[in-house]
């Protein structure tokens, strides 16, 4: 009588899965899957980081190259101008592509941006607006490149806050009001303006203190820094934002 051993192995090889051992693979799938997903997103906030620092660098040297041919100053902004003074388009001759640069990979608002003439990116108050008094006598003025004292410590162009409309006037901060009283609303004020967490791989809080963003400064280097540190800053009363006196 010939043996049936071949039917058996054959069973056992083309079986179906037992109830146990589908569980198992379904366990193993779902710790890997949950292994896997925050490093993905990690590597993905990172890659935006990545390319806004680039946009960013891309934006300090050519607000260099424009203060260079412009007598040493800054673009101006659309504060109290036609939009055509906006800085963004003025350095548009400086880029490849002024579309490409003026828009953060990480920014929830780049079409809105785009179609509206807005950008991710905006311009520091204090270099683009002198401070003046009622009879238009300058009291502060920053706007100047080559007067600036320790370039490498001033910020020029911050992440723009994603509360601002999505349109060219946005583009300055109202910096000069971040640290005024009432101090509680300080950090509010900063919100309005910039987003310094705009790269995360969490939920944020209200108080926006996770996380962190790039910031651009006068020498065109590119810093990455934590929100939390930025919010310290403004409620010990200091404004980042302004340069020293020259």
């Amino acid at each position: 009588m010939r043996p049936k051993t071949g039917k058996i192995i054959t069973a056992s090889i083309y079986g179906g899965f037992s109830l146990v051992e589908l569980l198992v693979v379904i366990g193993i799938i779902a710790v890997l899957i949950a292994i896997l997903l925050p490093t993905l997103a990690a590597a993905r906030v990172s890659g935006m980081q990545t390319q806004s620092a680039s946009n960013l660098r891309q934006i300090g040297i050519a607000l260099r190259m424009y203060a260079d041919e412009n007598r040493g100053r800054f673009p101006e902004t659309t504060h109290g101008g036609p939009p055509d003074r906006s800085w963004v388009f003025t350095l548009a001759p400086y880029f490849g592509n002024v579309d490409r640069v003026r828009v953060c990979p990480a920014d929830p608002r780049s079409g809105v941006l785009l179609l509206n003439n807005g950008t991710s990116y905006i311009l520091n108050e204090y270099i683009a607006v002198p401070r003046m008094d009622a009879f238009g006598n300058v009291l502060e003025d920053f706007t100047r490149l080559d007067k600036l004292r320790r370039p490498s410590d001033i910020f020029t162009v911050f992440v723009a806050s994603d509360r601002l409309a999505p349109g060219v006037f946005a583009d300055h901060t109202h910096s000069r009001n971040w640290v005024r009283n009432p101090m509680a609303q300080s950090w509010t004020r900063v919100l309005s303006d910039i987003q310094p967490d705009r790269f995360t791989t969490r939920v944020n809080s209200p108080l926006r203190d996770r996380g962190s963003s790039v910031y651009l400064f006068a020498d065109t280097h590119v810093e990455n820094r934590r929100a939390a540190d930025m919010r310290k800053l403004i409620l010990d009363g200091i404004n980042f934002a302004k340069p020293s006196a020259p």
